[in-house]
């Protein structure tokens, strides 16, 4: 049976129960939903003994604070500067062992956007079409499909204690996600093909400021318009990473709860190894496109992955 583990006193900005991605629907129309930052939220499960993809809570905050209904084992990852415990900080990349009536302070003083929140067992959340992850578009998953509020009570199962204080290897490559700039690698888009090569030499020679205008469904970039003839298409494929060049010039880029289709120029679709930088870049930073090849990416994606298997299997190997 599922018991009451935390209550919500300052939810911060959208904050969502978050878990594996929702495969297999989006020809009925279904985004993908889950993870933004992936490698972030898999190190939070990691550090209290869970699944990689077991239900956590994604926050685009600068403070989320929460108190502890029952024991239970917590671990942050992700645009996190400071983790406080009644009023005392406590260090970062471990696991905490939380008790009734704690009072928790998570901090983002960071150039990152999004912090992970993991308790051992996981949160208890709808499963829809097989996913947990919230899509508040359509209000699947999570906690009725909706962002999380000041007073929501979460709950989780029993097994969310551990008795075990896990901490992020020394050098591990985690922490330089979060800066204020980037640089990701772009495979070409299938739309390509409709822009000038003074159109292509300005994406991929530019920086491109990351505006206001973001969030789970998409990312807009400002300073260097790129205009083609051929701004509306008939409506294609899109998915996480797609980059679109909308009719005002300024790239659009999809993220998890993006449309599956959209009807302009797909001029790149960011390598989805470095999307986890891209989603924790923060409106004023900064984003610079290089092309890559479909084959590097991939192999890329294979080594990043590698890594994560490899700690997990060291916790498992316990």
């Amino acid at each position: 049976m599922d018991l009451p583990l935390i209550k919500i006193i300052n939810s911060g900005n959208l904050s969502t129960i978050q878990g594996a991605c929702r495969l297999g629907f989006q020809d009925y129309g279904v985004p993908r939903a889950g993870f933004q930052d992936k490698i972030s939220a898999q190190l939070a499960n990691w550090l209290v003994g869970n699944d990689k993809f077991n239900s956590l809570i994604e926050s685009y905050t600068n403070y989320f604070e929460f108190e502890v209904i029952n024991d239970c084992s917590m671990g942050v990852q992700g645009a996190c500067s400071e983790i406080r415990i009644n009023d005392q900080s406590v260090p970062l990349d471990q696991t905490h062992h939380l008790r009734d009536n704690d009072c928790i302070q998570l901090f983002n003083n960071t150039n990152g956007a999004i912090l992970y929140l993991a308790i051992a067992g996981g949160f208890a959340a709808t499963q829809v079409l097989g996913s947990t992850a919230t899509d508040i578009a359509n209000k699947l998953g999570g906690l009725d499909g909706l962002p999380l509020t000041s007073k929501d009570i979460l709950k989780g199962s029993k097994s969310n204690t551990t008795k075990e204080t896990l901490r992020i290897p020394e050098g591990f490559p985690h922490r330089g996600y979060f800066s204020k700039n980037a640089t990701v690698h772009v495979i070409v888009g299938p739309e390509a093909c409709l822009f000038t090569e003074l159109d292509i030499d300005t994406f991929y020679s530019n920086s491109f400021e990351v505006s206001t205008d973001i969030s789970r469904v998409g990312y807009r970039l400002t300073g260097h318009p790129i205009y083609t003839d051929a701004h509306n298409i008939p409506s294609k494929t899109t998915f996480p990473g797609t980059i679109q060049i909308p009719s005002s010039g300024d790239p659009i880029i999809l993220m998890a709860d993006g449309p599956v289709t959209g009807g302009y120029p797909r001029i790149g679709v960011v390598a989805e190894v470095d999307q986890p930088i891209l989603a924790q870049l923060r409106p004023g930073g900064r984003v610079r496109f290089i092309p890559c090849l479909p084959e590097k990416a991939r192999l890329r994606e294979a080594n990043q992955c590698r890594w994560i298997d490899e700690l997990y299997h060291k916790n498992t190997d316990r």
